[in-house]
């Protein structure tokens, strides 16, 4: 019987342990799509980037969640599904755009410049991108998962979050304390 509890507290050991792990490795995940997000999927190998525009519909749909990972440009075919900066207003900030890889092009200076298309068009995009603003290829989606996204972004679903945790944790220690009690 002493066996057996021995087993079992190890056992529990060794599952907070890695719960603590991944909880930490989310948390800086977490934090780096926000402080840094150009870095994350260099680090990570791996990003998700939720979709706000109908410009690749029905493939990509508004609000669909997808997962881009690291890879190398030069091994771009036609018709490879890339997310990229691009400045889309002309107002000097760059914005995440996905779409198509269309072409490649030999700029002034020499450098590779990448073209891309949309899926509701049938024209390249008017801007070229270099290498370096390419951030992933597209490797899936999550239907439907952005609006959840969104929601915990705006400050009305942080203070929901909030609240619920911690009314969560007041139940959590109700709970408990009752079990002490008996």
């Amino acid at each position: 019987m002493e066996d057996r509890k021995k087993k079992r507290k190890i056992f529990t050991v060794i599952i907070n342990v890695i719960s603590y792990i991944l909880l930490l490795i989310l948390a800086v995940y977490v934090v780096m799509h926000f402080i840094f997000p150009r870095h994350v999927i260099k680090i990570f190998r791996f990003q998700h980037i939720t979709v706000l525009t109908d410009s690749m519909e029905p493939v990509i749909n508004v609000d669909d969640v997808i997962i881009i990972k690291n890879f190398n440009p030069d091994r771009l075919k036609k018709g490879d599904i890339i997310t990229f900066y691009v400045d889309l207003n002309n107002d000097g900030k760059k914005e995440m755009v996905t779409h198509y890889f269309y072409e490649s092009v030999l700029g002034d200076d020499g450098k590779t410049l990448y073209r891309t298309i949309s899926n509701v068009s049938t024209t390249p995009d008017e801007w070229e991108i270099g290498a370096e603003d390419i951030v992933g290829k597209y490797v899936g989606r999550i239907p439907g998962v952005g609006k959840i996204i969104r929601f915990f972004r705006h400050p009305i679903g942080i203070l929901a979050l909030a609240i619920n945790i911690f009314l969560i944790y007041l139940i959590y220690r109700l709970i408990k304390g009752k079990e002490q009690t008996i």
